[in-house]
């Protein structure tokens, strides 16, 4: 008896699937000349944008320099360098924005960022007055989940006690 719980307590923790939140970040660099058509030559900036793998939830920030405000759309497409595509995500005309949640940013992966483009637009550039594509940046170490934490504490009671119980 005293065996099968020993072996029960020590495979616990592998029978359950640790949550880890990996942060992958990706970068843009947006000009009016890479819009397929007429973007606003003038205008210029920057994005970057953080996927977290898990919890499917994006956070960006796009600096946009020479575009006139207020925008009407701002998003993440699908599609390469020289093809306008589907909008994949959309920030609702915002610059800077966290926590917004998407199941289409499980398409987005570090192989596969050039295939997606920010993209803003204005009143005089309804098709676009800047884009970029996405560029990977990096991911941020995974950090375990309090579930993790609380998984791996109970374990190590589990084991104190067996041991406490023996001696």
């Amino acid at each position: 008896m005293r065996k099968s719980m020993l072996c029960l307590a020590l495979a616990a923790p592998l029978l359950c699937a640790p949550s880890f939140a990996a942060i992958n970040t990706f970068s843009a660099s947006l000009y009016g000349a890479n819009e397929v058509g007429a973007g606003d030559p003038d205008g210029f900036g920057v994005a970057t944008v953080s996927i977290d793998t898990v919890g499917l939830t994006v956070s960006w920030a796009i600096l946009a320099i020479g575009v006139d405000m207020p925008l009407t759309g701002s998003h993440i497409h699908a599609g390469p360098a020289g093809v306008n595509g589907p909008v994949i995500v959309n920030f609702s005309g915002s610059l800077a924005g966290s926590g917004l949640a998407d199941p289409d940013l499980a398409s987005i992966t570090p192989a596969n960022a050039a295939n997606f483009y920010v993209n803003i637009h204005n009143d005089d550039f309804e098709g676009g007055a800047i884009r970029g594509q996405l560029q990977f940046v990096g991911t941020t170490l995974p950090v375990p989940e309090p579930g993790t934490w609380a998984m791996m504490m109970a374990g190590l009671g589990v084991l104190g006690l067996m041991a406490k119980r023996r001696g």
